[in-house]
């Protein structure tokens, strides 16, 4: 595998396993490390969307700065803003697709289905709303952990629960999805 290859696995990995590289480095290192880790990790999501196109440049190029700007006020609370930057910016995209569509859940299906009759459009616009809803929400309780909990409940919710939550999501999504549409669609 070669290098550009490996930078979106890398990406992709880092940014799931962040909450656990803050739990137990926080203890053992400053701030600024875990900083430079999520500016690169934000930086390394710009290489990840290469040729997908989903998530705005323009937003994943927002967060190294937001983090940086963050981390010159409040340099732990900066170390814990990586993962609802990247909700708010997910949360952003899905909003603007409904309002310059196709939805953003409409662009993803029809990469395997590129055509869909107007209920299955109309379908996923109502998926993409609920996925902005869950990214905004997402966010609110991951800053929320971050400014009034420990530092252990943050990591939790943010390495945790809200992956169990979106696999529910995902899970409740297919389901209906096939009672809808059928298994064909699914």
């Amino acid at each position: 595998m070669r290098l550009p290859d490996l930078l979106p696995v890398v990406a992709g990995v880092g940014t799931i396993a962040y909450p656990f590289l803050v739990y137990f480095g926080l203890p053992h290192l400053p701030p600024g490390p875990l900083i430079v880790l999520a500016v690169a990790l934000g930086g390394l999501q710009v290489v990840r969307q290469r040729g997908i196109g989903f998530v705005p440049r323009w937003s994943l190029l927002l967060i190294p700065c937001l983090l940086l700007a963050l981390f010159a006020f409040r340099p732990i609370l900066a170390v814990q803003a990586y993962p609802p930057l990247i909700s708010l910016c997910l949360a952003a995209t899905f909003a603007w697709s409904l309002v310059h569509p196709p939805s953003a859940v409409e662009r993803i299906a029809r990469l395997t289905r590129p055509d869909m009759p107007p209920r299955a459009v109309a379908y996923t616009r109502n998926v993409t709303k609920v996925w902005t809803v869950f990214f905004l929400a997402n966010a609110a309780i991951a800053s929320a952990c971050a400014a009034w909990f420990t530092v252990a409940i943050w990591t939790l919710w943010t390495g945790l629960l809200s992956y169990v939550l979106i696999g529910v999501l995902v899970t409740g999504e297919i389901l209906v999805r096939r009672r809808m549409f059928g298994r064909e669609t699914a």
